[in-house]
């Protein structure tokens, strides 16, 4: 029967388990809803009188923290009603209402919503009536409070209210919470008084306080000293405070000895020489000394403090004294590390051991914090000799904090260190090696500053012309290999971390390598890691930062075939990417594009393809293309650039007439109307509207001008400096040929074989590139459209089997002829770059001359060939119009059907 009964128990239980009940009983109670229910009709002042006396808690909590905005809002009610509500439920109320209510009163006081007399009779007397309570935590809130409460009193009602309180807190007979805020109230309001008033009412009671029999209260006093000693004046610091910061720095407790060092620290700037001299540099040196011996925290304190003390003190040491600090410098830097080869291992690790440990690279950390102040207290001279061992020692310590310290101040050492910067170089390459981290993190966000210095230290200094338009100093890139290889190290420790704004603040920095290392550095050894990050990294920021990077690698290139095979690369890997994510990246960039470099060149080399972005597949391709319209516009000069003003015109019609997708026709639209607000620049009256940016335009222009001026001057001096090593070799031909009967030496062969072979014109000349850069982009296509005819047929008659040189009006179109060379094949596409796959190393591109690629844009546009004539015809007060009733008549009815599939498609290289 028992077990039968037992399973219909387990049974009942089973089914009531099954059942779906619903919970009847809420989470608060009808009473408790109506204990928090506040009638609606209350005004703010009835509400809050009505909660402080019969509120919940959190009720009380919210009136007080706005109580001083109801006060702000009518004073005379709300100090009459609110505020003895508030002081009286303060004495009962729990630490909450008591934290929040000490914050409050603060501001009121600083907001001086009510008189400073209103406020004392009130406001004050909670304050300090408010210290007594037992609670330590309140305690310290409502003393925090009056401290801040004393900077903005006046100096009467300091007086009258707060130092009588001050005095009685610091009796002998107080407890020493009291003993202690009364020291924390002399500190502060000392500065509030005369010298006499200090020294007859609060200089006995100071004296008294750093004679107390509480450690504690002995050293909260002497880290207050300066502020006293800053009221009273030199003499009578010199004469009664002095004594006792001498004594306390003999205290048998460290936690006085470390006050009485901070003290000392502190009033540096106001004691005069003699007393640094005679009493500060002896106590100094006695205080190492004991330090070294003890068997504390003093050392580490001692090693935080180091450097404050010999930069205040380097005035007043003499040669002895000074090499003595070094010294003992020295000996903080290896404390720790001091092991001979011959001793013995050393003993298991213990706790106290452990704590040994701790000790000394505590103290070899605060010395690679204070290493700028020593270089700047021995002098960047005597650098070499007194002080580099300790840095090498600083850079290769065992624990990575010490490491991480010194690469943090690694540029201010730099610095000073001015022409003598060239010891640290291998520090800088070894902390660039490190594997941690925390390492990298002090170096890195440094990294331009840093090397700038070893430039200026190497080289002497660029100028300003070629710190702006150079990436090369012939003098400091003799030894720099193993840096250039560090970089490139710490780049891939960083990227290999999960740190993705480390990796960012890398890009960042690499950017300064332009005026560091030469063109052919850069070319050869960051730009592959930058491309790779361009189209491999895992965050959006960090390709952004690579992109930006390049963009600035390229303006200050010196070789024009870099830059153009630079370009080329980039749209390739963006423009022209399978990937959608690097499509919209390459908008991104041409903003890089817009923002370094001429309008000239962006029109030049950018504007066509990131217009063809507007036949993307991907919508939100074309949703980003839509944000660049308006800056694309601002680009245009007119008449110059009529033709690209047509095509960015047919790109909008095109966008609102044939757009399906609901972000993108709405992105659309109001790009529309923010071109209609843009006013196309006119050459004739640029001058007078757009003189500041023309003016930047104008010094962009100027610069990519000079660097196409200075590598053709390179050129011909390298050409003159080649002939004379000619001519050399054909005088030593002509004596041998006499000597050996006719003979013709090596040399004499080579140069006559070169003399013999004809010679290719260059399609991409300086002298065309600069005569072209004046002409308007119109004319300047027709020019080159002749001078290209005429190199093609030179090339065709003379080198048949020469491959095309690089050059932005090199010819690229969709024909076979013009493509096709002995030993090349290449697969043209009319919308993309397509290497060559002679060389695979070696690639080449090639960007097609402007006017060809305007015609092939118009050409395989939906809607290039609809209205070119009558676009020339109209005005561009009419096309803006158009544009505009367009999107309105778009904005209020449906696409029209098969308008958002391309016409072209996207066609894979077969060199890839």
């Amino acid at each position: 029967m028992d077990l039968s009964g037992g399973l219909e128990q387990v049974e009942d239980d089973l089914q009531e388990l099954s059942l779906e009940r619903t919970i009847t009983k809420s989470l608060k109670t009808q009473e408790e809803i109506d204990r928090l229910t506040v009638d609606e009709k209350l005004g703010d002042l009835e509400r809050a009188v009505y909660l402080l006396s019969s509120g919940q808690e959190v009720q009380r909590i919210s009136v007080v923290n706005s109580l001083p905005q109801l006060i702000q809002d009518n004073a005379p009610e709300a100090m009459r009603r609110v505020v003895p509500k508030v002081r009286e439920m303060l004495h009962v109320a729990g630490a909450d209402v008591q934290l929040a209510a000490t914050i409050s009163f603060l501001s009121i006081l600083e907001r001086e919503v009510i008189p400073i007399s209103t406020y004392s009779s009130t406001f004050l007397q909670t304050i300090i009536m408010s210290l007594e309570v037992k609670d330590p935590v309140v305690s310290n809130a409502w003393l925090e409070t009056l401290l801040s409460v004393c900077g903005c009193l006046p100096k009467d009602v300091i007086k009258r209210e707060i130092l009588g309180i001050a005095v009685a807190k610091g009796q002998l007979s107080q407890s020493v919470q009291s003993r202690l805020a009364s020291c924390k109230i002399l500190g502060r309001v000392a500065t509030k008084f005369e010298p006499y008033i200090i020294k007859k009412e609060i200089l006995p009671l100071v004296t008294a306080l750093c004679q107390d029999i509480d450690y504690e209260v002995r050293g909260c006093m002497c880290r207050l000293l300066d502020s006293v000693a800053r009221a009273l004046g030199l003499e009578n610091t010199k004469s009664a405070i002095l004594p006792e910061l001498v004594e306390l720095a003999n205290d048998e407790e460290c936690f006085v000895r470390h006050a009485a060092l901070d003290a000392v620290v502190n009033l540096l700037n106001l004691l005069d020489d003699d007393t640094c001299t005679q009493t500060i540099v002896p106590l100094v040196c006695k205080f190492c000394e004991r330090s070294m011996e003890a068997d504390d925290t003093t050392l580490p304190h001692v090693a935080e403090q180091f450097g404050r003390l010999c930069h205040g003190l380097s005035v007043n040491v003499d040669e002895q004294q000074r090499a003595w600090l070094l010294e003992f410098y020295t000996q903080l830097c290896i404390q720790g590390r001091m092991r001979d080869a011959q001793s013995p291992p050393p003993p298991p690790r213990t706790p106290s051991s452990i704590c040994d440990e701790d000790r000394c690279a505590d103290c070899r950390r605060n010395a690679a914090y204070n290493f700028p102040a020593m270089v700047l207290f021995a002098g960047p001279k005597n650098f070499k000799h007194e002080l580099y061992n300790c840095f090498v020692s600083l850079c290769e310590d065992p624990h990575y904090i010490v490491r991480r310290t010194i690469a943090c101040g690694f540029h201010e050492v730099a610095k000073l260190l001015g022409s003598h910067v060239q010891l640290i170089q291998q520090e800088l390459v070894t902390l660039l090696n490190d594997n941690y981290v925390q390492v990298l993190e002090g170096i890195v966000p440094h990294l331009p500053e840093t090397l700038e210095s070893l430039v200026k230290g190497v080289g002497g200094g660029l100028s300003e012309a070629r710190t702006m338009l150079y990436s090369t100093n012939r003098h400091q890139i003799s030894n720099h290999a193993d840096l250039v290889q560090a970089l490139l190290t710490c780049e891939y420790l960083v990227a290999a971390c999960s740190q993705w704004r480390l990796h960012l603040t890398m890009m960042q920095r690499l950017a300064c390598v332009v005026r560091v290392f030469t063109s052919d550095q850069i070319y050869s050894k960051f730009v592959p890691v930058l491309f790779q990050r361009l189209t491999l990294a895992r965050v959006l920021p960090v390709k952004q930062a690579a992109g930006r990077t390049l963009c600035v690698i390229i303006r200050h290139n010196r070789r024009q075939e870099h830059r153009q095979e630079l370009i080329c690369r980039l749209i390739e890997a963006l423009c022209h990417a399978n990937k959608y994510q690097l499509r919209m990246l390459f908008v991104d960039v041409c903003c890089d594009v817009m923002e370094l470099f001429s309008r000239r060149f962006f029109k030049e080399y950018f504007f066509e393809f990131v217009l063809n972005l507007a036949h993307d597949p991907v919508a939100n391709v074309r949703l980003k293309l839509c944000s660049l319209l308006p800056r694309l516009k601002t680009q245009i000069k007119l008449p110059g650039d009529r033709q690209l003003l047509q095509q960015l015109e047919h790109c909008v019609r095109r966008l609102l007439s044939h757009e399906r997708d609901r972000d993108v026709a709405a992105a659309i639209r109001k790009s529309v109307f923010e071109l209609d607000k843009i006013q196309v620049a006119m050459e004739t009256l640029t001058q007078r509207m757009f003189m500041e940016e023309d003016l930047m335009d104008q010094k962009k222009e100027e610069e990519e001008k000079m660097l196409l001026e200075l590598e053709e001057r390179e050129k011909k001096e390298h050409e003159q400096t080649k002939g004379k090593y000619t001519e050399k070799g054909k005088g030593k031909g002509s004596k041998g040929q006499g000597r050996r009967g006719g003979d013709k030496s090596k040399e004499a062969k080579a140069a006559a074989a070169k003399d013999a072979s004809p010679t290719m014109p260059r399609s991409n000349s300086l002298s065309h590139v600069s005569s072209s850069n004046n002409l308007s982009p119109g004319q300047r296509g027709a020019h080159n459209r002749g001078h290209r005819t005429s190199v093609s047929k030179t090339n065709s008659s003379e080198m048949p089997s020469a491959s095309p040189k690089l050059s932005k009006h090199s010819l690229h179109s969709g024909s076979s002829e013009n493509m096709t060379s002995p030993g090349l094949t290449r697969i043209v596409s009319p919308h993309r770059i397509v290497p060559s796959v002679h060389d695979k190393k070696n690639r080449k591109y090639s960007l097609g001359s402007k006017e060809d690629r305007i015609k092939r844009t118009s050409s395989n546009s939906p809607v290039a060939g609809v209205s070119t004539s009558h676009s020339k015809k109209s005005s561009l007060k009419k096309s803006s119009h158009s544009l505009t009733n367009l999107a309105a008549n778009s904005s209020g009815h449906g696409s029209p059907k098969g308008g958002s599939t391309p016409t072209h498609t996207r066609k894979k290289s077969q060199a890839r």
